[in-house]
């Protein structure tokens, strides 16, 4: 009799804790939906606010008449139009093809800073930049009405359209009708048939998007090789694994593979997503769209992170050029060296988080289209000679050779002399062969991190 109650009370235990335990698990699978759920509803509505701004930023630019004032209008259409970029990239939304919408922003953001840069010389706008500066204005006023009659429609929780997806066309996956999904392929369907075409001096131009890319050398891959490259990239060191699910082609300077790999075990993780070059299996680029936490790392830690994982990943002799910190991560550049002189134009970006140091973000881009051993010529214009000639209008910090890219895609062999003057601080580069001033930028440092302009 003892032994049966003791038993019934063990049983009794035992359903207890294991109710009490199912009870937790499925409170924290509710806590991580709610939070992934949240953080996509915030990449949402930051997209939608950045191409508002983005709008009246365009509009203010075609009236500004101070150079200063417009300097400062178009650098901010430039940061406006990159975080709309992010945002969009952060949507649940990997299977659909956004790429038009991904690349209008991208052509807007490089034009704006190319029209800041080119205000902060002191040089005056040509009619014709005039003129497509009022066309992207006018496009990005559409994109904005667009976004903002998809929003205006949505009482609660936004209907992504990721579930009840069909087959259309040549396989393309049609998301269902008044989804976000739905609503931001229509958009991207328009830009791919309205967007101005601008050629200009920069690298989203028509005529640059058409460079073969030098760095994508090796054999064809197939879709299932696609996949396997995709799977060793993500899983390699990482706490989580991963498997490819599903996979599309993507056309654009360099096809690829667009790889969907979703975490082992049931883990509510996002999918990640992962695009492989189609020529040599190259990874062009990776998001994990996870939500961040709390910051816990600084930024030399985040860097020191980022350098470890492109050097895991196969690139060797890169050096980090800099790094641009937004409120939960940061975003690292490093630049490849040949010979001791940094090669600007092959770079990767590696995004960190900061909450625990994992790598979230990669994009190789700059590096494949660019990337090669160079012919270097003879440096018939001294370090030394470099230095003395900056000196007489800054103080000098650091001499050291680079290779830059120009406007019209060419490069220069040059000497870069960094220093300061009245308080900024800039990046003057001489020819290595000529001693010819081929290029001045401005170093900007704040504390979310360093560019130039």
């Amino acid at each position: 009799m003892q032994r049966s109650r003791w038993l019934t009370v063990g049983v009794v235990l035992a359903l207890l804790t294991g109710g009490i335990w199912f009870w937790n698990y499925n409170l924290e699978n509710t806590r991580a939906r709610n939070s992934l759920e949240a953080s996509y509803q915030r990449a949402l509505f930051s997209l939608v606010g950045h191409v508002q701004n983005l709008n009246t930023l365009l509009a203010k630019g075609q009236v500004t008449q101070d150079n200063g004032q417009g300097v400062l209008t178009l650098a901010s259409a430039w940061h406006e139009a990159e975080s709309a970029r992010t945002s969009l990239s952060q949507l649940p939304l990997g299977r659909f093809d956004l790429t038009a919408a991904q690349r209008y922003l991208a052509q807007v953001g490089d034009y704006s800073y190319t029209l800041a840069r080119k205000l902060a010389l002191g040089q005056p706008l040509s009619t014709a930049e005039q003129d497509n500066l009022a066309a992207l204005s006018k496009e990005t006023g559409k994109l904005n009405k667009d976004l903002q009659k998809m929003i205006g429609g949505l009482s609660s929780k936004p209907a992504w359209g990721t579930t009840g997806v069909t087959v259309g066309l040549k396989g393309k996956p049609v998301a269902p009708a008044g989804s976000i999904a739905d609503g931001l392929a229509k958009m991207d369907s328009r830009l791919k048939d309205e967007a101005p075409t601008l050629t200009y001096d920069g690298p989203f131009s028509e005529h640059m998007e058409n460079i073969k890319p030098r760095g994508v050398t090796g054999k064809p891959v197939t879709i299932e090789q696609a996949g396997r490259i995709a799977e060793e990239f993500v899983n390699r060191g990482g706490a989580a694994r991963y498997t490819a699910v599903s996979s599309r082609r993507v056309a654009g300077a360099i096809p690829a593979y667009s790889i969907t790999l979703r975490p082992q075990g049931g883990r509510r993780l996002p999918d990640i997503t992962v695009d492989v070059s189609q020529t040599g299996g190259h990874v062009v680029y990776f998001l994990n769209p996870r939500p961040l936490g709390p910051v816990r790392l600084d930024v030399g830690e985040a860097v020191r992170r980022a350098e470890d994982f492109v050097r895991a990943r196969g690139y060797k002799d890169m050096l980090t050029t800099g790094s641009l910190r937004r409120p939960n991560n940061i975003v690292v550049t490093q630049a490849w060296t040949q010979d001791g002189a940094v090669a600007y134009p092959d770079f990767v970006k590696a995004t960190v988080a900061l909450d625990t140091g994992e790598i979230v973000g990669f994009d190789a881009r700059g590096y494949l289209t660019s990337h090669r051993r160079r012919d270097l010529p003879q440096a018939r214009f001294s370090a030394p000679a470099a230095r003395e000639k900056a000196a007489g209008r800054m103080t000098v910090d650091r001499v050291r050779a680079a290779i830059i890219p120009m406007s019209d895609a060419s490069e220069r062999y040059c000497w870069e002399v960094r220093g300061r003057a009245n308080g900024q601080t800039f990046l003057v580069y001489y020819n290595a062969t000529d001693g010819q001033e081929e290029k001045i930028l401005q170093v900007i440092e704040s504390p979310d991190g360093t560019y130039t302009m």
